[in-house]
C-alpha cells in the first residue's frame, strides 16, 4: 500500500521525529487557494499557519474567516480557536467523558466538578485528521 506524502510545517515533522510518536494533522482549507499544508489541530501551530498566510492584525479588528464556506464575521483574536472548530478538533474530561469545543471550556468543567478534579484532557480528533508518523513506525511502537 503506498504511503502518502503530507506536507507540514518543518517544525511539526521534526518534533514528531524526536518524540517518535505520531501525531494527528488537518488539511488546510483556507480560501484564496489550498496551500496544500496539513496542520496540528493545537492554537500554536494554528496561530502561526494563519500568519503563514498573512492573517495578522490587532486582536480587536474585525474580520471575516477565511476558511472555505465559512461567512462568520469575528475578532482576529479569537480566529484561532475559531478554526480549530472547523478542523474539529475537540477535548474529553478523562474522568466523566464530557466533550467540549474548547479547552478553556472544559478546564472551567474540570475545575468546577469535585468528581473530575482530577482528570486529564483527552484530545478527540475528527476522521478526517491524518496521522503523521515518524521515520520507522510501526503499528507494533504503541504501548
Amino acid at each position: 500500500m503506498p504511503l502518502d506524502t503530507l506536507n507540514v510545517d518543518p517544525e511539526v515533522f521534526f518534533r514528531v521525529e524526536r518524540s517518535g510518536q505520531p501525531l494527528v494533522v488537518y488539511e488546510c482549507k483556507l480560501e484564496g487557494g489550498p496551500c496544500g499544508m496539513f496542520v496540528e489541530g493545537t492554537t500554536t501551530t494554528v496561530s502561526a499557519h494563519l500568519r503563514g498566510h498573512g492573517i495578522t492584525g490587532p486582536d480587536g479588528a474585525s474580520t471575516n474567516c477565511p476558511w472555505a464556506g465559512c461567512s462568520k464575521t469575528l475578532k482576529r483574536g479569537g480566529m484561532t480557536r475559531h478554526i480549530l472548530t472547523h478542523l474539529g478538533v475537540k477535548v474529553r474530561c478523562s474522568m466523566c467523558g464530557v466533550v467540549k469545543c474548547r479547552l478553556d471550556l472544559l478546564r472551567a468543567h474540570i475545575r468546577s466538578s469535585e468528581s473530575c478534579r482530577l482528570a486529564c484532557v483527552d484530545t478527540v480528533h475528527r476522521p478526517e485528521g491524518r496521522f503523521l508518523v515518524p521515520t520507522g513506525w510501526t503499528a507494533a511502537h504503541q504501548v
